[in-house]
């Protein structure tokens, strides 16, 4: 992800200014540009979450 793809996901995910963030991770390839937001305790991690493209191909490879 790019800075400006970041900072918009960021801004989707709802974090606040004074929100304390204590990770965020992204997918190489293969993130859908999004973050799920997960608490814990006081601070925040951001998680990218991986593309539903990439989910299908998985599925239809591993049958």
């Amino acid at each position: 992800m790019t800075w400006a793809e970041i900072k918009r996901a960021v801004e989707q995910a709802g974090i606040q200014d004074d929100d304390q963030i204590s990770a965020i991770e992204c997918e190489i390839l293969e993130g859908d540009k999004t973050f799920q937001k997960i608490h814990v305790g006081n601070f925040v991690k951001l998680s990218e979450n991986i593309a539903e493209s990439v989910i299908r191909a998985e599925r239809t490879s591993s049958i």
